[in-house]
């Protein structure tokens, strides 16, 4: 893993949690991101299935306390074009090895994503230093959480699709190393850029309070 990718590494760790920002077109998507981070949550993964993410990972990429990255990033190619865009981590919700290794390659935190333990050994055995759980909560939650860290202690797992304000302790008290957050929490029908200030405020104060590792 290169400096960057520890560094990328290590300031996602430390914040805690990566909110995956999805949305069709026509939507306020740079004043969504902006709104998340005015509510405490810094890190954006903007999904490569959203209009015009590349381009909204190249502008929040300059701007100060942003870390952002993209998500569904399935292939070398798209590893590439997040790296001409800025983008800092590239997560994907399978495990291809094609896309982690260039985005490897290129600098970036490479988070391939599981949905069994099988998943989660060989995409480890392939040098991510960090593994995605998907889908965590159709998978069981923090129980499926719990039971998978039994054989894999030394794996770091980001749990996403499941955690919310509400049941993010027990994702960490499960052993979580972070968590994906997004979805109807942050964009139901009828959001704005309020409630998604709002929705981050909560996140923020949950993983404040969130139990020590």
């Amino acid at each position: 893993m290169t400096t960057d990718a520890n560094s990328t590494l290590r300031d996602l760790l430390r914040e805690g949690a990566v909110l995956a920002v999805r949305m069709p077109a026509g939507k306020d998507l740079m004043g969504a991101c902006r709104a998340a981070v005015r509510g405490g949550i810094r890190v954006l993964e903007i999904t490569l299935t959203t209009p015009s993410a590349l381009e909204a990972i190249a502008v929040l990429s300059r701007e100060p306390g942003i870390i952002a990255g993209a998500g569904t990033v399935l292939t070398a190619d798209d590893a590439r074009a997040v790296a001409r865009a800025g983008g800092r981590f590239a997560l994907s919700p399978v495990f291809e090895a094609a896309a982690m290794d260039e985005a490897r390659r290129l600098g970036l935190l490479a988070i391939p994503g599981a949905g069994s333990a099988t998943e989660i050994l060989a995409a480890h055995r392939n040098g991510a230093p960090i593994v995605k759980v998907f889908p965590s909560g159709a998978l069981g939650g923090p129980e499926f959480l719990r039971a998978v860290r039994g054989p894999f202690p030394a794996i770091p797992l980001l749990p996403t699709s499941g955690p919310t304000a509400a049941n993010l302790a027990g994702y960490f008290q499960a052993g979580a190393a972070a968590v994906g957050i997004g979805g109807p929490e942050f964009f139901p029908p009828g959001w704005t850029v309020d409630s998604v200030e709002a929705a981050a405020r909560r996140v923020r104060a949950a993983l404040d309070a969130r139990p020590a590792a």
